[in-house]
């Protein structure tokens, strides 16, 4: 291990006694470290056509969720994310999932969850593969989300299953 990465190191052993035994040929970028989150609203949120931020964050091992309410992948590979609420009394809500690839300039829409006028519970989840740098956020395009300091209705997790495999 050098630095949390692995150091990758070809050996030859029919040269057992050669100085060409070993040949170093570079350190490759594995999973060190979980990547999960779980976020919170407290208040209720009616901005449309922002993005939700969070200001209750549970957990962030890997510290890829910004409050603001975007998440940038640290690697490669498959994430699983879900988010969840309760839309306000007397307003829909209408909150989007969005990811932006690292080379792209535009966001593009995943799926949304969708609550009609009575305070009526949304969800949506989806399995994405990402690059590292790619982006997933959360908008409210319509209505507003229903939170309260005691009920924590609006979450929104994720959670790194797979890394891609590794080319050397």
């Amino acid at each position: 291990m050098i630095s949390k990465q692995v150091q990758n190191v070809y050996c030859d052993f029919s040269k057992s006694n050669d100085a060409g035994l070993q040949k170093w040929i570079g350190i490759v970028d594995v999973k060190s470290a979980p990547v999960y989150f779980q976020a919170q609203r407290t208040t209720s949120y009616s901005t449309v056509g922002s993005v939700v931020p969070f200001d209750l964050i549970r957990l962030n091992d890997g510290k890829a969720l910004d409050p603001s309410g975007v998440f940038v992948a640290p690697a490669p590979g498959k994430y699983f994310f879900g988010f969840s609420g309760l839309s306000d009394n007397g307003a829909l809500a209408r909150v989007v999932l969005e990811v932006k690839t690292a080379s792209s300039l535009d966001w593009s829409r995943v799926g949304e969850g969708y609550g009609d006028t009575t305070f009526k519970t949304f969800a949506f989840h989806a399995t994405l593969e990402l690059l590292k740098g790619d982006q997933v956020r959360l908008v409210l395009t319509e209505g507003a989300i229903h939170d309260s300091d005691l009920h924590f209705y609006t979450n929104f997790f994720g959670v790194f299953i797979a890394q891609n495999e590794l080319t050397v």
